[in-house]
């Protein structure tokens, strides 16, 4: 009787479970499942199916990424978790051929068991229907491919339709869908990565998860087309399978240019789904404009009579678009081959008759053959790097009516165009063979002019352009003015660098009031500039004009012009006052302007500028007076021309922002400047290279206490002795400070040296003081000349009381020109709070190591050992009750009771290797990295 009951028992057990699966059919998920898992656990984390709520989420990305696969997937793993579940395919085409209705009879069909018969009279009827029988089940429900709002109104419209616990889990191209219907947990699907690319195309192509031997170039040249959309892996995989090397050649070469028919009717999809706009965005994308920046297509199609807002916003929802980090437009490759074939579609036999042309083939036969027809060809977009000349017909352009953009780069036409379409808004001809624009050409819808390395000679044709936003006729080498051009109010960017013979520019430049960039640089020949009020002005480049006599006159301010570079105008002579109207100025860079005599005093004014750079300016003879002085007069600079200083309280003016300082090659005899530098205290850089001062000024000894680099370069008549005993002790006292100095010799005061490449000892530290800071010097010589090597410093240090030993490494860049033959000192300066170390090293037994490498292109370089210094000098704090006398106390001056005490053998071969092994692993890139000089 009991084995009966038992039977019986586990009998109900096996029904109920079978009941369970019955109403829990898996799905087929995919031949071969790559790369799910990391999905699966993405997904989880959305769902979380252990909580009580009701929620929606999204799965959305590009046709063919893979999302039914991953909601296949998805609804396996979680299906026994709910009492019912459906998963409904295909939404969109379902919608499309039959409409809602049978969707919503099948959801309630699978939710609420096999033999229910479910007949819905109406949409309306389904939706109260699944709201009654579904609010208090647990409900995993899939719906599949939506593409529209309305099919989420009328099958999921409400959390509250279904039971505590439910999921509703969408797939979608369209990301806006689901943003419109409140979902707000989304999963975007990424394309594969490299080895799951791999992996699932030799399965597909080979049965297994690895290429055949000899095969691995090809199927590598395959992943890279596929750029890891599952899609193209697969269809091209099957298809390949079995076929020989050639085929597969073969195959490749044609998929370059045409895209396999499945996989382009796949991807059709989503184009077909846009409104006209968004699909002529697109297009224009597909076939001219990938890569380029947001701001200069958007201006383009503005142009065009497009809305690029919100078309871009659109291709962006369903994933056939996207910017990346530096605001440019990218497409993924297979979606661009796929709005490329729908143009060529338009016409494949006669290209002259479709909307867009890029292959050089086609550009060539229509401009040869002149059979571009006049409703027909909107963009030509031809690059032809490396051709011979090419023969034009000049009619070609005559019947391109319609003809909106239109870039030549890299072509050499026999002939010049009779016309051109005044429908253009783009006309970017590299080489343009004219000396002119024909004479009936009036673009009035023209926005950007880019004509570099052209013919033109003149621009006369171009005045009537009143919504041109740039020009660019840069290295026109036969352009010799710019004319009026005040009817282009809308002008943004100006751009003539290179025009040797340009001459004149009309004042009319100088009033442009939307104007953010004029670069005239290498216009040799130019001799003046106009008057600036440029109230938008954002870049101006001057470098390279030889025959500018004056720098132009500011007229009212200019707040967003961040940096100033003049370089090699050899005839300036002096800046004018008004450059304080520069007001957003942050750097300013004066290089090699050789009869430069004055700064003007309202320099000092300028509140953002924070680095100051002069250069090779060998007669420059004074510095503008701080503007909070009590005197109006400018300070003198000493240089070597023979400008001595007349008054020593007349220096360098209040600049509040300043923290780089480099006046480098100018000749100063001294620098007596700095004594009355109220920026000294904020100062992070001065460079003073390649002047012929010998010493510093005291202020240096107390100002600088944010000071992190001194650059004394070829300062060949400096006492080191000033340079790194007087500013060491009591000027850089917080800040990581290095100062390198070619040739130099390790200084005397250094109480530890040695001319070895490391040095091991034992420092006996002085009773009631602590420690502020050390100084290490390097003093080297390589044995040959290098262009660029690495000076590395290791420091180690162990005592009783720790059982790891403190390691650190720093390292410092050398270029060439800094090394010479003499080789280079350099002295880093560790104040205690960048040390990190505390009070260990203080007690007495502490066991001190440091060691140096020069790291070149190889991975050491050998120095002259005659000529290497190495040395360490530590710095105390003096206690109020010892007196200056005490010996304890180290110091520069040397002193016999500070003798190092050397380490036994033991010690110093233990200290030695853990040296070595800190070199290792700082070229790991352990090191820190101290910034280039």
């Amino acid at each position: 009787m009991a084995c009966r009951h038992e039977s019986h028992f586990i009998q109900r057990i096996v029904e109920e479970i079978s009941s369970i699966l019955m109403k829990h059919t898996f799905l087929d998920v995919a031949k071969n499942p790559v790369g799910l898992d990391s999905h699966i656990v993405a997904m989880s984390e959305l769902l979380s199916v252990e909580n009580d709520d009701v929620r929606m989420v999204g799965i959305h990305g590009i046709g063919g990424i893979g999302k039914t696969t991953i909601a296949k997937a998805v609804y396996n793993s979680f299906a026994l978790e709910f009492q019912s579940c459906c998963f409904l395919a295909e939404v969109r085409e379902t919608t499309n051929g039959s409409g809602l209705v049978p969707l919503q009879e099948k959801l309630l069909s699978e939710t609420l068991g096999m033999n229910t018969n479910f007949k819905v009279g109406s949409v309306d009827g389904g939706i109260t229907l699944i709201k009654e029988r579904l609010c208090h089940k647990k409900v995993l429900l899939v719906l599949d491919d939506v593409n529209k709002v309305e099919q989420l109104q009328k099958l999921a419209g409400d959390k509250n339709w279904f039971g505590p616990g439910s999921r509703i889990i969408i797939t979608t191209r369209d990301q806006h869908v689901l943003g419109t219907h409140g979902v707000e947990r989304r999963y975007k699907v990424q394309e594969l990565s490299a080895a799951d690319a791999l992996q699932l195309l030799s399965l597909n192509a080979f049965h297994k998860s690895y290429p055949e031997e000899g095969y691995e170039e090809l199927i590598n040249s395959v992943v890279q087309y596929a750029k890891g959309l599952p899609l193209v892996l697969v269809v091209l995989g099957s298809f390949l399978c079995g076929r020989s090397k050639p085929q597969w050649e073969s195959t490749i070469r044609k998929m370059q240019r045409s895209l396999d028919k499945d996989i382009y009717e796949i991807l059709k999809i989503s184009f077909d789904a846009l409104d006209d706009n968004e699909k002529a965005i697109f297009l224009d994308i597909a076939c001219f404009f990938k890569g380029e920046e947001r701001d200069f297509v958007t201006k383009i199609w503005e142009a065009s009579d497009f809305d690029p807002v919100i078309g871009i916003q659109v291709l962006i929802e369903r994933s056939l678009v996207n910017f990346d980090q530096h605001e440019r437009l990218q497409m993924h490759d297979v979606i661009q081959l796929m709005g490329r074939k729908i143009v060529h579609q338009e016409s494949p036999d006669e290209p002259g008759k479709r909307s867009r042309l890029w292959s050089h083939e086609d550009i060539l036969r229509v401009l040869k053959e002149n059979t571009g027809t006049y409703n027909a060809i909107q963009a030509i977009k031809l690059d032809l790097f490396g051709q011979k000349d090419i023969l034009l017909n000049p009619s070609a352009f005559t019947r391109m009516k319609r003809l909106r953009l239109l870039r030549i780069r890299h072509a050499r036409f026999s002939e010049s165009p009779k016309s051109l379409s005044n429908e253009l808004i783009l006309l970017d001809w590299d080489g343009y063979p004219s000396p002119s624009l024909p004479s009936n050409f009036h673009p009035q819808k023209l926005v950007t002019l880019n004509m570099h390395h052209s013919k033109i000679k003149q621009l006369e044709g171009i005045k009537v352009c009143e919504n041109l936003r740039e020009i660019k006729f840069s290295y026109c080498v036969y352009l010799t003015c710019i004319p009026d051009v005040s009817i282009m109010a809308n002008l943004e960017s100006l751009n003539v660098e290179g025009c040797r013979n340009l001459v004149e520019v009309h004042q009319s430049v100088g009033f442009l009031n939307k104007l953010s960039l004029l670069n005239v640089q290498y216009c040799c020949k130019l001799i003046r500039l106009p008057d600036l009020k440029l109230p938008h002005l954002q870049i101006l480049e001057l470098t390279g004009c030889t025959s500018l006599e004056k720098f132009p006159n500011i007229v009212g301010e200019i707040p967003r012009l961040r940096e100033l570079w003049l370089n090699d105008s050899p005839n300036i002579q002096e800046l004018p006052l008004s450059v304080e109207y520069l007001i957003g100025l942050q750097r300013i860079s004066i290089f090699s302007f050789k009869n430069l005599r004055d700064l003007p005093r309202s320099i000092s004014k300028l509140p953002l500028l924070r680095e100051l750079v002069l250069r090779h300016c060998r007669n420059l003879g004074r510095f503008p007076k701080s503007s909070s002085s009590s005197s109006t007069n400018l300070g003198w600079l000493a240089s070597s021309k023979g400008n001595k200083t007349q008054d020593k309280s007349h220096s360098v003016g209040w600049f509040p922002a300043l923290r780089k300082l480099k006046i480098m090659y100018c000749n100063l005899e001294e620098v007596d400047f700095l004594n009355s530098l109220h920026c000294l205290s904020t100062l992070e850089e001065l460079y003073l290279s390649g002047n012929n001062f010998v010493c510093l000024p005291a202020s240096c000894n107390t100002g600088f206490t944010h000071l992190r680099s001194l650059a004394l370069w070829h300062c060949n008549g400096l006492q080191q002795k000033n340079a790194s005993s007087d500013v060491f002790p009591n000027g850089f006292g917080k800040m990581i400070t290095t100062i390198k100095i070619r040739g130099g010799e390790l200084p005397e005061w250094f109480r530890h040296q040695t001319r070895e490449i490391e040095m091991c000892f034992r420092v006996p530290p002085p009773k009631n003081a602590k420690l502020a800071g050390l100084v290490i010097g390097v003093a080297f010589k390589p044995h040959f000349e290098l262009s660029f090597c690495y000076l590395r410093v290791s420091i180690i240090i162990s005592n009783g009381r720790q059982s790891t030993p403190i390691a650190k490494s720093y390292e410092v860049p050398f270029h060439g020109h800094e090394l010479g033959l003499d080789g280079a000192l350099w002295l880093l300066y560790l104040p205690r709070g960048a040390l990190e170390w505390r009070d260990e090293i203080t007690n007495e037994g502490d066991h001190f190591g440091v060691s140096f490498q020069i790291r070149g292109r190889t991975p050491f370089v050998k120095c002259d050992k005659y000529n290497n210094r190495l040395g360490v000098h530590f710095e105390f704090e003096q206690n109020d009750n010892m007196d200056d006398d005490d010996p304890r106390v180290i110091r520069h001056d040397p002193s016999p009771n500070n003798k190092i005490a050397i380490l036994e053998n033991d010690n110093c071969c233990q200290l030695q290797q853990q040296l070595a092994e800190q070199h290792e692993r700082a070229k790991r890139g352990q090191s820190k990295f101290l910034s280039d000089l």
